[in-house]
């Protein structure tokens, strides 16, 4: 199981990694299945508000509802998809942010996409 400092870094990561235009406002908090206003994936489910640098929107995971008129509600985040994320395996939470609606399907990550890029060229100099 994660702290929720350890979610809150890990998700900062992946935000800068797979949607950077989103950041983190407020704690992190690990959510309850007894809550009904708590909106879990299981055991291990924490809650976070991000918000778009840009535009300001709020999404709001793990709450059904709350004082965020303008805001998106969204299930909480597993820890196990924070766990695979921090052994590398990046599919889980691209699919994950996907279905908020904080990356684009398909599209690769600005890191990714540069990678690939360079590896592009590599192969077109050879």
């Amino acid at each position: 199981m994660l702290l929720p400092e350890q979610v809150q870094r890990l998700v900062e990561l992946a935000l800068a990694e797979f949607a950077p235009d989103w950041q983190i406002t407020g704690l992190c908090s690990e959510l309850s299945l007894h809550n009904p206003d708590h909106w879990v994936s299981g055991l291990g489910t924490f809650g976070l508000v991000l918000r778009n640098r840009n535009s300001r929107a709020a999404k709001v995971l793990g709450w059904r509802n709350g004082d965020f008129r303008q805001a998106s509600y969204h299930r909480g985040i597993s820890y196990r998809v924070l766990e695979a994320y921090a052994d590398r395996i990046t599919d889980p939470i691209r699919r994950y942010f996907e279905e908020i609606g904080l990356a684009i399907p398909g599209r690769l990550s600005p890191r990714l996409a540069q990678t690939a890029a360079t590896r592009s060229s590599i192969n077109d100099a050879g």
